[in-house]
């Protein structure tokens, strides 16, 4: 899906927000951080429900109200959920800033400043 970021790069800008080229280096560590990100958001989901469901399934609540067990589950996945994608996503800042050092010699010699950003993408 986004093959054509890593043929053709991503735009790079200065401090100032000018544009400053495009890169290959840059799309290739803002397809790495999109995909941290996507590894990490699954995981709160799948650990965090079963673990939560086996202290509330001792509770005398849901011992002598079997029934609330689904309710109960639904609204503890729902929460999961709400909790995994903001902190997915904050792993990363949205602007992932690049030393222009580590970028293409000719992105380099467009700028003066030692680093430029990158818009990372979801």
């Amino acid at each position: 899906m986004r093959y054509g970021e890593l043929e053709e790069g991503i735009d790079v800008l200065d401090a100032d927000g000018n544009l400053v080229g495009s890169s290959k280096i840059a799309a290739r560590h803002a397809l790495l951080e999109t995909a941290l990100t996507r590894v990490v958001l699954p995981m709160p989901i799948l650990v965090l429900p079963p673990i939560v469901m086996s202290m509330l399934e001792k509770t005398a609540l849901l011992q002598a109200r079997p029934r609330l067990l689904l309710p109960v589950q639904s609204l503890v996945c729902l929460a999961a959920f709400g909790l995994a994608l903001p902190l997915a996503i904050s792993l990363f800042p949205q602007m992932s800033e690049i030393e222009t050092s580590q970028l293409e010699p000719e992105i380099a010699r467009a700028t003066s400043s030692r680093t430029v950003v990158y818009n990372k993408g979801l």
